[in-house]
């Protein structure tokens, strides 16, 4: 229950700060309270995951990284195929945020400022593990009073690009039904680490 509260109150904390905050706040605050998490457990498991998932989720567009990756994809698919690709697509991108990509697992942030385009800002940083420095910049857009983050450019691999021509080689090579299932067997193996 403590654990529930905590990640209640760290949501309702970033939510109402993201209202007012520039991208770079925004991406800070989030790493922040990630990390903050992290520290805190020495296991992480189902429970603490959740509260990270109730830091990331509110600035995390998802559903924006599915379409712009499996839009291109559609004109090959039906509609009803195009529809379950995103949906799967965005389950997969959700799980790999905690367990896969760099974001979450990283031990400090370093961060080099933010550029403001309008309606779109890229927030550049540096993730370390260990000693390792990894160049990750956010793409992010404004949504009404918010900004999140619509793409991730990990050490100068854009995930939106990468993922784009991973899908295209594989709907050349598989069925669409074939592909599914290795994402949701995918999905499966990431939910199942630690």
């Amino acid at each position: 229950m403590g654990r529930l509260l905590f990640g209640t109150a760290v949501l309702l904390c970033l939510v109402s700060r993201a209202a007012a905050a520039t991208p770079l706040e925004v991406v800070k605050g989030t790493n922040e309270a990630v990390l903050a998490i992290y520290q805190k457990h020495r296991v992480v498991d189902a429970a603490v995951e959740q509260e990270v998932f109730a830091v990331i989720d509110p600035v995390t567009d998802y559903p924006a990284i599915a379409g712009a990756t499996i839009d291109a994809l559609c004109p090959k698919l039906t509609a009803a195929q195009c529809t379950i690709f995103k949906e799967v697509f965005t389950r997969l991108l959700r799980v790999s945020s905690i367990k896969k990509l760099g974001r979450a697992r990283a031990g400090r942030f370093a961060y080099e400022g933010e550029k403001i385009t309008g309606e779109t800002a890229v927030v550049r940083s540096f993730a370390f593990f260990d000693e390792e420095k990894i160049p990750l910049d956010y793409q992010m857009a404004r949504r009404g009073d918010t900004w999140v983050i619509v793409n991730y450019v990990v050490d100068d691999v854009d995930t939106i690009r990468n993922y784009r021509k991973q899908f295209t080689q594989l709907l050349a090579k598989k069925t669409f039904d074939q592909v599914m299932e290795q994402l949701e067997k995918k999905i499966a193996s990431l939910e199942k680490e630690k």
